[in-house]
């Protein structure tokens, strides 16, 4: 039988409402008597299962209160041990919270990083004009100083045919 605190509450209380009437009932039984004078004794059933029936909630009541001690105690445990708990998840919240406020700090210098490196990259990655005369001039000079056709092509950002047709034009165009 697993009974909560308000059951045994609520049953306390019966048993209490129940030895309050039976004390009733001998006091008016007691009265009656005293009045009438006819009977000078209660009837020897009616007394004993009176004294069992006080006997009986006297136990029960005395059972009971070892019971609501026990739990009130459990619950008390119980309620220290949760806030406990409370505390050691709050203080884990704290932590998480700022792991991740890091993580995302992170994250935007991160996203900064490779804008920087995708902007250097894209910058890198342009191919100069082949028609600008500055580009031009640089090939030429290139040439002049005995660099490969490869070479002129990484250092002005050019294909080699471009590179070729420069070279090519200049040396009809010069003649």
């Amino acid at each position: 039988m697993n009974l909560d605190l308000k059951d045994f509450m609520l049953l306390q209380t019966v048993l209490e409402v129940l030895l309050l009437l039976a004390i009733i009932v001998a006091i008016w039984l007691g009265r009656r008597r005293s009045k009438t004078q006819e009977a000078t004794k209660m009837p020897e059933k009616l007394e004993k299962s009176l004294e069992r029936f006080l006997s009986e909630s006297e136990k029960i009541a005395q059972t009971f209160e070892v019971t609501l001690r026990d739990k009130k105690d459990l619950i008390s445990d119980l309620i220290l041990k949760l806030d406990r708990r409370l505390g050691d998840y709050r203080e884990l919240l704290e932590v998480t919270r700022a792991a991740i406020a890091q993580s995302e700090q992170r994250l935007l210098e991160l996203e900064g990083d490779i804008r920087q490196s995708l902007t250097a990259e894209a910058q890198n990655n342009q191919k100069a004009n082949p028609a600008a005369p500055e580009v031009r001039a640089l090939v030429l000079q290139l040439a002049k100083k005995g660099y490969s056709v490869e070479d002129i092509a990484l250092r002005s950002k050019l294909h080699r045919g471009e590179v070729e047709l420069i070279i090519d034009l200049e040396q009809q165009f010069s003649i």
